[in-house]
């Protein structure tokens, strides 16, 4: 089979006019100062505690206006609500028998459904292995904290993994009415910020092993929590109309919110996840907002909030689209590309193969990247719910290194933006491909 035989014409000619069309096209200060801003102590994280989302929503509507995006909403804005655990107050722990102290997220963290508490509790250590046995006994362990010491489970056996659900279970339904939980843990587990949306009368620890010198007797801890039933976020939707097609859309998001601030201390900065996407697409409204650059089919830059929490923004706004779903031609999601050193991956390939044949015929001749993988459906960013409804949707994200995932290190700093021009000029070829060939692909298999 001939993977490089054109189905339209000659890929030489055609990258030969994209070659004029995409010098000067990049500006990698403006789309540094803009991951830097969005991923700034000013903007708390772009979560809900401090309302960090509406903060970088302003920015980011600030700007549209600036470059003179049109919109389909008086302020660029979509708004949603859904209901949210915020932590803005205390925020600390401490046990009687650590061996360091507790620093949030680094050693010790709670989890995203945690009720407010402060005081001193007695803690009662319970062996997972007699778990099961108590709660069948009807037993409870009121205004008190239940420790779980799960260290030496190894997650990859499938009996340990068992007792690991039912930790995670317990702890979360609260089946012994305790005040609160601790799960004592090799390493920190994974954080799941969707859980707050889920409002409780309980508290649940996590804290590694190395920084106890045995099992806990009593815990002090202080958390300031609130629920809100119905927070109020937005999405921020713009377009530049095209001049040959303007019913027809190629689109391009990204995700701007993050996980915010967890208490007065810790913030979640998200440069790379996604401060990156969020400016990646600011900086190709910025290209194609100028006169010389306006696009023949229209170009919609979307950027979506709820993407840590499961993807709500997005959901929402393919249930409420602000114009017609089966109007995108081709939606491009741009989530973590702050690296791409190593090439970049494009989630969905084998579901769209015309876009993804089209992204690497344009690398294969002009190198804008070391390699463009390819990966199938995956419901792991705000290109899914466009997937699901038909639409034909990819999400990229960078390879290569970055600062550490869904932590405070996460930083501009940490980041490579070692594959910036090559995207960029990938995705400036990708829209001008479209306007030379209808949007068919490059090649066929």
């Amino acid at each position: 089979m001939d993977m490089k035989r054109l189905k339209v014409i000659g890929l030489s000619f055609v990258c030969a006019l994209l070659a004029v069309c995409s010098v000067q096209a990049q500006d990698s200060l403006y789309y540094r100062s803009w991951v830097g801003k969005l991923a700034s102590e000013d903007c708390r994280g772009r979560g809900y505690s401090g309302g960090g989302d509406r903060i970088a929503a302003q920015l980011i509507v600030d700007e549209w206006r600036r470059l003179g995006l049109q919109h389909w909403t008086e302020d660029y804005l979509q708004p949603l609500n859904f209901s949210m655990n915020l932590y803005e107050g205390e925020a600390t722990v401490s046990f009687d028998t650590q061996d360091t102290a507790m620093v949030l997220f680094e050693n010790v963290q709670f989890e995203p459904y945690s009720h407010g508490v402060k005081g001193t509790f007695k803690v009662k250590n319970v062996p997972v292995s007699k778990m099961v046995a108590l709660y069948k006994a009807g037993k409870t362990f009121e205004n008190q904290f239940v420790c779980f010491d799960i260290s030496a489970l190894d997650s990859k056996d499938s009996s340990d993994k068992l007792y690991l659900d039912a930790v995670q279970e317990l702890c979360f339904q609260n089946y012994f009415k305790a005040k609160g939980y601790i799960i004592v843990s090799e390493k920190l587990r994974g954080w799941h910020i969707g859980y707050g949306k889920y409002e409780k009368s309980h508290t649940v620890i996590n804290v590694c092993k190395s920084a106890l010198k045995k099992m806990p007797r009593k815990v002090t801890v202080a958390l300031d929590q609130r629920f809100e039933a119905k927070y109020s976020s937005q999405n921020i939707c713009a377009f530049i109309p095209g001049k040959s097609h303007p019913d027809s859309f190629i689109v391009f998001a990204g995700h701007y919110e993050h996980l915010g601030q967890f208490g007065k201390d810790y913030t979640f900065y998200g440069a790379n996840d996604n401060a990156s996407g969020a400016a990646f697409v600011i900086d190709l409204a910025r290209h194609f907002s100028q006169p010389e650059n306006q696009p023949d089919y229209s170009i919609a830059f979307l950027h979506f909030t709820g993407e840590e929490e499961g993807l709500w923004g997005s959901f929402y706004y393919c249930e409420h689209p602000l114009f017609p779903l089966e109007n995108i031609k081709a939606l491009v999601n741009l989530d973590m590309v702050g690296t791409g050193e190593e090439g970049i991956t494009v989630v969905c390939a084998t579901a769209f193969p015309q876009i993804y044949n089209t992204l690497t015929a344009i690398n294969g001749e002009k190198h804008y990247l070391s390699k463009v993988a390819s990966r199938g459906p995956a419901a792991n960013s705000d290109h899914y719910p466009f997937y699901k409804k038909g639409c034909p949707a990819v999400f990229i994200y960078g390879m290569g290194q970055s600062g550490r995932y869904h932590s405070r290190h996460d930083t501009l700093e940490a980041m490579s933006l070692g594959g910036y021009t090559g995207l960029f000029r990938l995705m400036v070829d990708f829209v001008q491909w479209f306007q030379l060939t209808g949007g068919l692909p490059a090649v066929e298999e």
